[in-house]
């Protein structure tokens, strides 16, 4: 007689498995069983905490990187199909503008130049020209303007006269510059010379330094007004147009309608594309990480199991018991999933607490800091998003939960006769 159709109060025959599955568990004088027990839950709780640190951390500098990279640049860039640049860029920015999605539009010359300081060091940098008033509604470049200074002094007039010229913060710091030293711009001329090739000079006023807290961007940029470009590397118009969308979910929308609506005389490249690279290795390295760090829950599944096998080889005798008195297979094996869950549900969630609150802390108050002058972060950042969260404590006890299914099996299919045998 199985203990579904045992006589007695309906209730009592329901929750036979819960009870006895507590009795197991607060049982005492289980000796080596209670360490193993006690471990097991520990490695959920620590592997959960490592998961969600993990995950937290990964999200965190990726979201940052990616944060930087987009404010620094231009959502959508047009480059003519045919040539090296624009003539006309202000019929180009005009229809550029018409496209649906498309909030802003700037033009933009692109060139590369030694700067040379006062003191005589040297640095290889990126030269961008552009319109400061249009500049400032494509990317978010003037958040990371430093001591008040703004993109608008581009097109202002220096104390000396000289053109003005913005740079990134490593960049002046190596070329040892502050606000209102010069600057020698050297450009190669894009002629030959009998003797070779020859080489423009221009002296700039550095009018500001902006940082972006990433590497590439501080330790290479520098702007100067567009008209200077142009002047400076022979360009007539615009080597490019920039354009921001008024939504980034929708940017690949938006370029397939830049493309219907300009032709095939224009080329049209994303931020997300030309970093697409990028993007990719993060979030390998954001995989792979979490692999590794889930070995931790895989060994505490591994501890759920050999806890079990132990129960089982302890617990013959109250098995034959229960088995003779009318308990089902079914209900032998419920008896040991929720014990061995038990472990893995209890650690995961006291992961997930400290994981989280550690997560939360960490971040607030930025206690990991980085080297900024080899990172291009101050401090490690951790962000840790509802969704993760739940995905990570449910995988963990679903992990505990498939942990307890063989060892509970095999109790199941004890024979009552032999596990009764010389008692």
């Amino acid at each position: 007689m199985s203990s579904d159709s045992a006589p007695g109060p309906a209730s009592s025959r329901a929750n036979y498995t819960w009870f006895v599955a507590r009795r197991f568990i607060r049982a005492r004088r289980q000796g080596f069983l209670s360490l193993i027990s006690l471990l097991t839950a520990l490695g959920f709780l620590v592997g959960t905490a490592s998961l969600i640190l993990a995950l937290a951390m990964m999200t965190g500098f990726q979201n940052l990187m990616i944060e930087k990279i987009l404010g620094a640049n231009a959502h959508m860039i047009v480059f003519p199909a045919g040539s090296s640049s624009f003539e006309d860029p202000d019929a180009v920015m005009a229809e550029v503008e018409k496209v649906p999605g498309v909030v802003a539009v700037a033009p933009a010359v692109n060139g590369h130049a030694m700067l040379i300081s006062g003191a005589g060091l040297k640095a290889y940098a990126t030269i961008n020209g552009i319109d400061p008033e249009r500049a400032l509604k494509v990317t978010d470049m003037e958040q990371g303007m430093l001591d008040g200074a703004s993109l608008r002094d581009l097109s202002r007039e220096t104390e000396s006269l000289r053109p003005a010229i913005i740079l990134g913060e490593q960049l002046a710091m190596d070329l040892a510059v502050i606000e209102g030293d010069e600057l020698r711009l050297i450009v190669p001329r894009a002629r030959l010379a009998p003797w070779g090739p020859t080489f423009s000079s221009f002296v700039f006023e550095v009018a500001g330094v902006f940082r972006t807290d990433y590497t590439e961007y501080d330790a290479s940029w520098a702007f100067i007004a567009l008209a200077e470009a142009q002047k400076r590397f022979g360009v007539r118009g615009a080597h490019w147009i920039a354009a921001r969308v008024e939504d980034l979910t929708r940017l690949n929308e938006v370029e397939d309608e830049a493309r219907a609506q300009l032709g095939e005389s224009f080329r049209i490249d994303d931020i997300m594309r030309s970093n697409q690279a990028l993007f990719s290795a993060l979030r390998i390295e954001k995989l792979l990480m979490l692999f590794a760090v889930g070995l931790i829950v895989i060994v505490a599944a591994l501890g759920v199991v050999s806890n079990l096998v132990l129960a089982v080889t302890q617990k013959v005798r109250d098995i034959g018991v229960l088995v003779a008195m009318g308990a089902s297979p079914s209900g032998i094996m419920r008896i040991f999933v929720i014990q061995g869950a038990a472990m893995g549900v209890l650690g995961t969630l006291a992961g997930g607490i400290i994981g989280f609150g550690l997560a939360h802390v960490l971040d607030h108050y930025h206690l990991i800091k980085l080297d900024g002058s080899v990172y291009f972060l101050d401090y490690v950042p951790f962000l840790l998003r509802n969704t993760s969260l739940v995905a990570v404590i449910l995988s963990a006890c679903f992990v505990s939960l498939v942990a307890t299914l063989y060892p509970a099996w095999k109790a199941s299919r004890m024979d009552p006769v032999e596990a009764l045998r010389g008692e």
